[in-house]
């Protein structure tokens, strides 16, 4: 509950401020245009993502890399009617902070949905 209000806040003050640049802290060593994965971690049986989990490198691709997509493998489309929708809001919720569109969703075999990921396309034609 506390990440959806803080998640409020940053939305409302986005929408009163312009957006800084996205910098990426020292200990990241990832190139933006890389394709990749992020592992989502939950809070357990909560639809919170855990705090471990940054979209420093979503965002920073998002800025860097014209046409990078955005597809979450493991999870169904967003909805409030079950913990795994939730938790597709959630990471909605979440890359929409930073400025994201809505990635898309593949709700993928029973692996995938034990262990959900964010796809970052950055360079979607690689």
């Amino acid at each position: 509950m506390r990440l959806l209000a803080l998640l409020f806040s940053v939305l409302t003050l986005a929408g009163c401020a312009t957006k800084p640049p996205i910098a990426m802290t020292a200990s990241a060593q990832r190139n933006p245009c890389t394709n990749g994965i992020l592992a989502l971690y939950f809070k357990d049986e909560a639809a919170s993502l855990r705090p471990s989990v940054s979209m420093e490198w979503p965002a920073w691709a998002m800025e860097e890399c014209p046409g990078a997509a955005f597809k979450v493998i493991g999870l169904p489309e967003p909805s409030a009617a079950s913990l795994q929708g939730r938790r597709a809001e959630s990471i909605a919720l979440a890359l929409r902070a930073f400025g994201i569109p809505q990635p898309s969703f593949e709700l993928g075999e029973a692996e995938d949905q034990a262990r959900p990921v964010l796809e970052v396309l950055a360079r979607p034609d690689h």
